[in-house]
């Protein structure tokens, strides 16, 4: 895991090496094990070294053979060794032990293809100095960031907004519409972003070219297609998924430094840490994040794991003493970025840090099974809403829910959610809170659809009703919200981060099994990730298992109300970037939220938002939106 950073000059012009140390400095934290840059003539490529990998010879940028090709890689192969053999046997040599020679290799045998053959987390630049080529990619699901900005001069990237910013010569201004989707859905999806001219690149996409011509646009190279196979028997798929999950963290497990945990005490997390386990040879250490409030808190859940598994955990209580720290947190995101759940996921990792550079994670869990609670109101969507209660007076819930599949495998796309419904579900504020908010000649911006939402839509999966709401969240929340969080907060203390469950075997083992599989309705109740909910019962109890899901959140209704330290920051931070605000906001919206917030009515999403918000201003209030 490393910071990655460049500048390809699409002019004829030289790199100046000091753009690039420019560049490689502002994200020194996400590698604290070294440095370097190759700059040549329009090419200029940085790195910031985590080492985990061939520690001795892994150095970045790197060459093969006479100095033609140079990579700079952010991520782990975690099929690096079965690629560098078939490499070796079509006549390639190798100097060094890494998965990054690897890359460098499969490019010149299979050219921008090779994309398709990795199996892990990536993002990386590729150039060819003879033939005066060029490729970036980014992995299948995007747990690595790729951020880049062309201009008609210029092709520049990133792993963080701070390295392009760093950039003297490129001019950024701001992008209204991102700032309604920040507060629409608490993050701001891929590919736009808060400035107009830094772009995201998707998930399973490459940009490839030439160092002579002008950029061209991203390209798929992978897409989550839901397939189902009807074939296969209950007791079939959970041996298969007994396999391939054994095999992914066995995979994921590879490191040439010690190895950690997340264990929340969820299902997925438990699931990965119970696979490590038995995998891994001598102790196996933990970590987890509580809360004072026990609603919150899944503490004594990852210490009932812990304890069933024989794993040592080591845990922490997340009080009201980071919000001295929040601000630097906000500005590493390098646009407003709200899901919360960021403050206990960066305490979380610095301290797993303390102990290990690599920790596995359960991320990608709901999205792969269908956990989440908001796939099951897709099974009442409005044109079946009133057949579900007349059929579930004359039918048992068993009968009902089997009629309901198989009308669902018949129909497939006539049930299909509208993306209306899903924004409806997703949605993280009101239209009514934002037309509060805007002001009045800004109102246009609430009535915007976001193309990223449209582009998913077009493409999500007919299976099935629950994979719809799966396929849109591939796409867009899972990359933008829940791993740009855990990177982020993660990178923050150089700290790795794997996904065991985001492994391309696991996502296409889940993505084939049937509905019924994957989740079922009991009583009326949707269960999500039902068959590794099956898989986990017998290691531990059925009980622990099948508890609610409680999720990663803080006691915020609380610490925001007046009088705490958060609602203490968030007056002083509003007062400081009001008048930058209020050349978007009407105040008395503003005002309303902090008003309304009290014991007894909790107005602590919105406010939270406007705290990012406003911090986020005010480190940047030299740049003008329109």
């Amino acid at each position: 895991m490393c910071g990655i950073a460049g500048v390809l000059r699409l002019d004829g012009k030289n790199v100046e090496p000091g753009e690039i140390q420019g560049m490689i400095d502002a994200i020194r934290h996400r590698g604290p094990d070294g440095e370097g840059a190759h700059v040549r003539g329009s090419v200029g490529l940085g790195h910031r070294r985590l080492a985990i990998i061939d520690l001795a010879g892994g150095g970045q940028p790197m060459s093969a053979g006479d100095g033609r090709f140079w990579i700079t890689y952010n991520g782990e192969l975690y099929n690096f060794r079965e690629l560098r053999a078939e490499l070796e046997q079509a006549g390639h040599s190798f100097v060094t032990s890494s998965d990054t020679e690897v890359i460098l290799h499969a490019w010149q045998e299979w050219g921008d293809d090779c994309v398709a053959r990795f199996r892990g987390m990536f993002a990386f630049c590729v150039v060819d100095h003879a033939e005066r080529r060029y490729l970036l990619a980014r992995d299948h699901f995007g747990i690595k960031p790729l951020l880049y900005a062309a201009t008609g001069e210029a092709l520049a990237f990133a792993s963080e907004f701070s390295a392009l910013r760093a950039l003297p010569w490129l001019k950024l201004t701001g992008s209204l519409p991102a700032v309604e989707w920040f507060l629409r859905h608490r993050y701001i999806p891929a590919p736009d972003t808060i400035y107009r001219e830094i772009r995201k690149l998707p998930p399973g996409h490459v940009l490839s070219g030439r160092l002579d011509q002008p950029a061209g646009t991203p390209k798929a190279y992978y897409g989550v297609s839901f397939e189902p196979d009807e074939n296969e028997t209950p007791e079939g798929w959970l041996e298969r998924l007994e396999t391939t999950l054994r095999d992914s963290v066995r995979a994921h497990l590879i490191a040439d430094v010690p190895v950690g945990a997340f264990l929340s005490g969820g299902v997925d997390s438990t699931s990965v840490v119970a696979l490590m386990k038995e995998l891994v040879e001598g102790s196996l250490t933990a970590y987890t994040i509580g809360f004072d409030d026990p609603k919150f808190s899944e503490l004594p859940y990852a210490e009932e794991a812990a304890g069933k598994l024989g794993v040592e955990l080591r845990s922490d209580i997340a009080g009201e003493d980071f919000w001295d720290d929040f601000p630097s947190l906000v500005a590493h995101y390098g646009e407003p970025f709200g899901d919360n759940s960021m403050i206990p996921t960066w305490r979380l990792a610095q301290l797993a840090r303390r102990d290990v550079p690599v920790a596995l994670s359960g991320d990608g869990g709901d999205e792969a099974f269908g956990g989440y609670d908001h796939y099951g109101a897709f099974l009442e969507v409005p044109s079946i809403k009133q057949h579900w209660r007349r059929l579930r007076k004359k039918f048992s819930g068993a009968e009902l829910d089997s009629f309901l599949w198989a009308i669902g495998r018949c129909w497939g796309g006539s049930l299909r959610p509208k993306l209306s419904e899903w924004i409806g579900n997703v949605r993280y504020t009101s239209d009514k809170r934002r037309r509060e908010l805007w002001r009045d000649d800004l109102q246009y911006l609430v009535d915007g659809g976001n193309p990223a939402h449209e582009r998913a839509d077009a493409e999500a999966s007919r299976c099935d009703l629950i994979a719809y709401g799966q396929s849109m969240d591939f796409r867009t929340y899972l990359p933008g919200a829940m791993l740009t969080k855990v990177d982020i907060a993660a990178m923050y203390h150089g700290l790795e981060v794997r996904t065991p469950l985001l492994d391309r075997q696991v996502i296409e083992l889940a993505c084939g099994m049937p509905g019924r599989v994957r989740y079922r309705v009991e009583e009326g109740r949707y269960i999500g990730k039902a068959i590794l909910k099956d898989w986990l019962a017998k290691r531990l109890t059925p009980e622990f298992v099948n508890r609610p899901k409680q999720g990663f959140q803080i006691p915020r209704h609380q610490w925001f109300l007046p009088g705490r330290p958060g609602r203490k920051l968030l007056d002083e931070s509003l007062a400081t970037a009001r008048p930058l605000l209020e050349q978007w906001f009407n105040w008395q919206g503003v005002e309303k939220t902090l008003a309304e917030h009290t014991e007894s009515r909790d107005r602590s999403s919105g406010m939270f938002l406007l705290l990012v918000l406003a911090l986020w201003r005010l480190d940047n209030r030299d740049v003008e939106f329109r």
